[in-house]
């Protein structure tokens, strides 16, 4: 069976950083810099420790492109962002307290969120959006590379990234994710930037679009 090509949602660099029990064909994007990280080296400690605003990360804010010419199926554009983040805090969180609090709204995992729906019948989920930041509606046609929203760190997260999937079914709450791959994407192999076709970069592989 031949992988879903998409465009990638984001441009820039950025990382596939997927915490323990994520599925690995949903993807979590974290902007990063030229060392690969997500902020500051000094200010993990204070990610760690004490508290560091949304602000201070590479990913907050970043735009959010379409993967495919397509209709947007649904959104959600009204949950608040978490401004402050304590990795501790977060990861207790999300790891332990939520799969346990019973809860059962998507919105408390995704946050703000859209569905896009391709004209092969594939499913896009592109979650953990900034508030108000959705600039499409419920029936809206986009092309690919379209603008559709900024990153944020609303629902579940431990920092702002965007988590991506692919489905071939419309309910999010049971539907599975399925692979993809990117059109074209340059990645870093010790240093140096090499142009690929129809690939995906490895987790916590620096790439760029």
């Amino acid at each position: 069976m031949d992988l879903y090509r998409i465009q990638s949602p984001v441009k820039g660099e950025w990382s596939f950083m997927n915490p323990p029990g994520h599925h690995p064909d949903a993807k979590d994007f974290v902007a990063v810099n030229n060392k690969g990280a997500p902020y500051k080296r000094i200010k993990c400690i204070r990610h760690l420790l004490f508290k560091l605003s949304v602000t201070e990360t590479h990913a907050w804010e970043r735009e959010v492109f379409s993967p495919f010419e397509g209709t947007v199926i649904k959104i959600e554009n009204t949950s608040q962002d978490r401004m402050g983040l304590n990795i501790f805090r977060d990861l207790f969180t999300g790891l332990i307290i939520a799969p346990r609090s019973g809860k059962k709204d998507i919105k408390y995992f995704l946050g703000n969120y859209v569905v896009l729906k391709s004209k092969e019948g594939i499913y896009a989920l592109l979650a953990h959006l900034r508030k108000g930041s959705v600039t499409v509606s419920e029936g809206m046609k986009v092309n690919a590379g379209e603008l559709i929203a900024k990153v944020g760190n609303s629902g579940n997260t431990i920092q702002p990234h965007l988590h991506f999937q692919l489905m071939k079914e419309n309910d999010i709450s049971r539907a599975i994710p399925i692979p993809f791959i990117f059109e074209s994407c340059q990645v870093n192999n010790n240093g140096a930037w090499e142009s690929l076709g129809s690939t995906l970069p490895r987790n916590y592989q620096t790439f760029r679009v």
